[in-house]
């Protein structure tokens, strides 16, 4: 699941907003619910993958840590 996460933020260059990766994750993974997302969200923020900024009321933005060393070497070649 995380790796989905991943894939789809680099295709989006870095950044989405929670729901649409929500959508995009459906389509793989169609068990997934958004309370499971959020989840998701919270471990991947607390392993420094990703940072998640509140937009408004209920949207997130969801911004790939391109920082992070586990993934930097991948994610630093898609992007450029």
């Amino acid at each position: 699941m995380f790796n989905s996460i991943i894939d789809i933020l680099v295709d989006a260059k870095g950044e989405a907003l929670d729901r649409r990766i929500e959508e995009l994750i459906k389509k793989e993974h169609p068990y997934v619910n958004s309370d499971v997302l959020q989840e998701i969200f919270m471990k991947m923020e607390s392993l420094n993958i990703i940072k998640v900024f509140r937009v408004s009321k209920n949207k997130k933005m969801i911004v790939l840590n391109r920082d992070t060393e586990a993934i930097r070497k991948k994610i630093i070649k898609d992007l450029v």
